[in-house]
């Protein structure tokens, strides 16, 4: 990884590079577009923007100006696949890193600071088909959010996520969420307690659709 200028630009090498052709129907098969193995490419974060270059060409390119729902990420080994969806355009990427996995994982970290960013475990284990589950595109909440529907994504009522803001712990920051848990099972009242909001989640619903 290259870093320089005033505002930290972070370059990172990519030795391959592929954009999504064609989605079959039910979205089981995709077909990809891949670049010329001669080009220079060049996956770059620099001044609130996230692109990737084919020599003088700019292939991607994505604002990072402010968190976007429409963005986020998974990266296994030296491998990794962006998902930017719009609505009900869904467009994806994937490079592979010349510097290998610890480029990648480098390149995953600092991209999580602005979209959701999945690692998963390199390993022969890992199937493609645990990528993509990982990848499923799920809609995320637009137009008026009232506290019924924020209620039912929260409950796992509705296959809807909540906007990328939600995705951050910074509020947990310095929690040791492990120690945290056991200390809540270690209390007798819990799963009353548990039991309790479910309940009350229940209401939230009923009454604002009421």
């Amino acid at each position: 990884m290259i870093r320089a200028g005033k505002y930290k630009k972070m370059v990172w090498k990519i030795q391959r590079y592929a954009r999504q052709k064609t989605v079959h129907k039910g979205g089981d098969s995709i077909e990809w577009e891949e670049c010329d193995k001669h080009s220079t490419l060049e996956l770059r974060i620099h001044q609130g923007n996230l692109t990737l270059t084919q020599d003088k060409t700019i292939r991607e390119s994505y604002s990072l100006a402010s968190p976007s729902p429409a963005l986020r990420a998974v990266a296994r080994g030296d491998t990794m696949l962006v998902i930017y969806r719009l609505k009900d355009n869904t467009h994806r990427f994937r490079v592979k890193f010349s510097g290998g996995e610890n480029s990648c994982q480098e390149c995953a970290r600092q991209m999580s600071e602005f979209f959701p960013v999945k690692i998963l475990p390199n390993s022969t284990e890992t199937s493609q088909r645990e990528v993509g589950e990982s990848c499923t595109d799920k809609a995320v909440l637009e137009g008026e959010i009232t506290l019924a529907r924020m209620a039912e994504v929260v409950s796992g009522a509705t296959t809807e996520r909540l906007w990328t803001t939600y995705d951050r712990t910074r509020s947990m920051e310095g929690v040791k969420l492990n120690s945290l848990i056991k200390l809540c099972l270690a209390d007798p009242s819990f799963p009353a307690y548990v039991e309790q909001v479910e309940k009350e989640l229940k209401k939230v619903k009923d009454e604002m659709k009421a």
